[in-house]
């Protein structure tokens, strides 16, 4: 056989062989790019001190999540099962430290006990921020705090305080 015939024999059958040998790998890299990622989160419980949520999203529904954290002298372990949506949550004193979620396949870090606490802070004070300033607006007099006598958070006072003073110092209340 001549090599240009042989070429043009041989050249389409190659060309498919690549083509179909390929195609499994395709799909395969297709099916793992549609499984959700694992995430996670640490936040603290409202209502508990020194309590946290400890809450992993995207496994597999009925897989098994454990849960650690701490550090080498205190540590804390959890197992739970991902429900139905693939969320799987533990709940309560968790030692200072990172905290990891993982499955059978994937582990990932949750973040730690203080960097939930400084998002409870900062979401505190912009509450009380927002609270402040909307009711200092109504009438350009600060109300009295706490009047039902609970305790307030520190971060929501701080922030109550700055709101109430921002809307005072506002062109609205300054006109008025």
């Amino acid at each position: 056989m001549k090599p240009r015939i042989r070429l043009a024999v041989l050249a389409p059958v190659l060309v498919s062989s690549l083509a179909l040998g390929s195609a499994p790998l395709l799909a395969a890299s297709a099916q793992a790019a549609a499984v959700p990622s694992l995430t996670c989160s640490v936040k603290q419980t409202p209502n508990a001190a020194g309590k946290y949520d400890v809450t992993a999203t995207g496994a597999q529904p009925g897989t098994t999540v454990t849960f650690r954290g701490g550090t080498a002298t205190n540590k804390f372990t959890a197992t739970t099962h991902a429900d139905d949506d693939g969320k799987a949550t533990t709940s309560g004193f968790i030692p200072v430290g990172k905290v990891t979620a993982a499955t059978e396949d994937e582990k990932v870090s949750c973040g730690t006990v203080k960097e939930a606490e400084q998002q409870d802070a900062q979401a505190q004070y912009s509450k009380g921020f927002r609270k402040g300033l909307a009711e200092t607006q109504e009438g350009c007099k600060k109300k009295p705090q706490n009047q039902n006598l609970a305790q307030l958070d520190p971060n929501y006072e701080k922030g109550y305080n700055a709101g109430a003073a921002a809307a005072l110092n506002s062109k609205a209340c300054q006109e008025g």
